[in-house]
């Protein structure tokens, strides 16, 4: 589970300050959203009949899978 990165020098923000993934982006700004935030942009508008789990794995973000791993 989780995303198969083999080291963090293939991440653009691992590194690199907010200006240089700025400039990296050819962007005036970037801005990122709280785990929350993104939830709530996520969901946003699906209608909840009786499934309240709606949603998708955040535990890359977060940690907490939703099964356990055995590493």
């Amino acid at each position: 589970m989780g995303i198969n990165i083999p080291s963090t020098k293939e991440l653009i923000a691992a590194n690199r300050s907010i200006d240089e993934i700025s400039e990296e982006f050819g962007a005036d700004s970037v801005r990122y959203l709280s785990v929350e935030g993104l939830q709530r942009a996520v969901v946003a508008g699906i209608k909840r009949h009786s499934n309240w789990e709606i949603g998708h794995c955040m535990a890359c973000l977060t940690g907490k899978y939703p099964t356990n791993l055995d590493w």
